[in-house]
């Protein structure tokens, strides 16, 4: 059987759906793995489909900045930088948030994000924002 993601559902939400019908219990390695898998994956594909996979374009950064609740929007990639630089967002909200066009949680430290990573279990795998240099700006170090 083939799980057909429902394009406006949050993230998490179809991640329990999709281990519901699975049968992965909450606590099994099963479920943790494809857990860190489904997110990759949907992280990914959304992000990309959002911002695209370069980090040279202009409307890509703004749209981030107005995302994150900016209120002055930069007018150059280098200034979208400065201004995000000390803003830390999980990589599932961020996508989530504009599926539904609400603001992401932010944290002030990548330390405050990592627990926040670890205590929801809304982990993106580095691997895979090797893909892509626009989304690998927003990486922690979430296990050492």
């Amino acid at each position: 059987m083939t799980f057909e993601r429902d394009p406006t559902a949050l993230l998490a939400d179809e991640f329990r759906r999709l281990a519901l019908i699975n049968g992965w219990g909450k606590k099994s390695v099963k479920y943790k793995n494809e857990r860190k898998e489904f997110y990759g994956a949907a992280v990914s594909k959304d992000f990309a489909a959002f911002w695209g996979t370069t980090e040279s374009r202009l409307d890509a950064w703004q749209d981030l900045c107005r995302l994150l609740g900016f209120t002055e929007i930069p007018t150059s990639i280098k200034k979208c930088k400065q201004a995000m630089k000390g803003v830390y967002v999980n990589l599932v909200d961020l996508v989530d948030s504009k599926r539904t066009n609400t603001q992401p949680k932010t944290f002030t430290s990548a330390g405050a994000l990592a627990s926040y990573i670890r205590k929801t279990g809304k982990i993106f795998p580095k691997e895979r924002a090797k893909a892509n240099p626009l989304l690998r700006q927003f990486l922690v170090v979430v296990f050492d």
